[in-house]
């Protein structure tokens, strides 16, 4: 019996910290906002246009910010309080929310508007990003780090399939706006839970120098560490060609699968179902995996993954596939935050996480554009079965040429 719960006991070890419980809270809630928005917005450009290009367009408007906004993103999250800058940006990506609620409303809503709200709610999700994994480390210390940051996606995630799914039949019943208008209301609920944290006082800031050439000098001191530098290749890989699933779900669902909306939001639910699974186990055994083994096993199975889903004949077997996605994705990302902080000095995991976050933003840009244009041109099918084998190339290549990483 003690080894059955041993486990358990170790998952929810960080709900002991001051301030995380908090944190939970709010990452919680901003995540049920985000997946609600995906698929209400996700599914209105579909019906509106007709173009999975589109559709995808309108996910790298939002995701691509961190391109521009990651590395400052995570120099502020060196510099300044954490939980203010956690509680301002998504109280801004409320707004944005709102006013997509706004538009969707309006039978002659402009599209422009709608890609130019969701840019504005990319850039508060990318400041919101930084401080979030730092400042979850730093509630709980060094040796709880991996369980803390686990434990915030295993709620972020298991929140996001009951959004993903209650959209669909939101969307369906009520409209988008109303679904829109819910998704509002829990990211404002979640800024005002991230302004009950008080952060730990030892923490060190380093403020004496001028935020953008901060921005510059930690982006140039976290890209002379080697182990980080082939991380965040690895990501932008995998983000082109992996991560692309998430902006085509709309496209799969109708062109594949033959599906409505309430089969998106099925979809759509299953990839943090599978999420919550894999990082329960992350939580609960990370002190006795090799990491950089498990990641590389992990970003295998995502391309294969990718490759199932874009061929599934049923409906079921594409649920099975989405499940397997979102526990890929879910470790990839969790394991990558994980040894991304553990790379680098104290002082800088900030701007590592917004090195990160200028790889993934890059990767939202290029990969749903390039993906929506391949599978309105060719196929949804040949498009994932193309991405899926790139990326299971890449892991093997990675397993067998870097020891840095085997070793990590």
């Amino acid at each position: 019996m003690q080894l059955s719960v041993a486990p358990v006991r170790r998952i929810a070890e960080p709900f002991a910290a001051s301030g995380y419980p908090a944190l939970w809270l709010g990452a919680v809630l901003t995540a049920t906002a985000m997946w609600i928005e995906r698929v209400a917005i996700g599914w209105y450009i579909f019906e509106e246009t007709d173009s999975a290009f589109l559709t995808s367009a309108a996910v790298s408007a939002q995701m691509g910010a961190g391109f521009f906004f990651g590395p400052l993103g995570g120099a502020i999250a060196d510099r300044a309080s954490r939980p203010r800058v956690l509680s301002l940006a998504i109280g801004g990506r409320a707004l944005t929310i709102l006013g997509l609620a706004v538009l969707t409303a309006v039978a002659s809503g402009s599209m422009l508007a709608v890609f130019a709200l969701l840019a504005g709610g990319g850039i508060a999700q990318t400041l919101h990003f930084s401080s979030l994994q730092t400042l979850s480390a730093d509630l709980v210390g060094h040796e709880r780090r991996a369980g803390a940051i686990s434990l915030v996606s295993i709620g972020q995630r298991a929140v996001s399939a009951a959004g993903a799914l209650g959209s669909g039949f939101m969307v369906t019943a009520l409209g988008p706006t109303f679904a829109l208008a819910i998704a509002a209301t829990c990211t404002g609920l979640g800024a005002l839970a991230y302004q009950r944290i008080r952060e730990p006082r030892e923490r060190h800031r380093v403020a004496d120098v001028s935020l953008l050439k901060d921005t510059v000098e930690g982006l140039r001191l976290v890209g002379r560490v080697p182990l980080v530098a082939l991380l965040l290749g690895l990501m932008l890989v995998i983000e082109v060609f992996g991560y692309a699933f998430f902006a085509l779900t709309p496209a799969i669902a109708d062109r594949v699968l033959h599906v409505g909306v309430e089969g998106l939001g099925g979809l759509n639910a299953a990839t943090p179902i599978g999420g919550v699974f894999a990082l329960a186990f992350l939580a609960a055994y990370s002190s006795r995996l090799r990491l950089g083994v498990a990641f590389l096993v992990v970003y295998f199975w995502f391309g294969a993954m990718v490759m199932l889903v874009g061929a599934a004949p049923w409906y079921v077997v594409s649920l099975l596939a989405a499940g397997g996605i979102g526990a890929c994705a879910a470790l990839v990302d969790a394991l990558q935050w994980i040894m991304l902080q553990g790379s680098v000095d104290e002082r800088l995991r900030g701007r590592a996480l917004g090195a990160w976050n200028l790889t993934i933003g890059i990767g939202w840009i290029v990969g749903p554009l390039t993906m929506g244009a391949f599978a309105d041109a060719a196929s949804v099918t040949v498009a994932f079965a193309t991405a899926g084998s790139i990326v299971m190339a890449t892991a093997l290549l990675s397993l067998l040429v870097s020891r840095r990483l085997r070793a990590a």
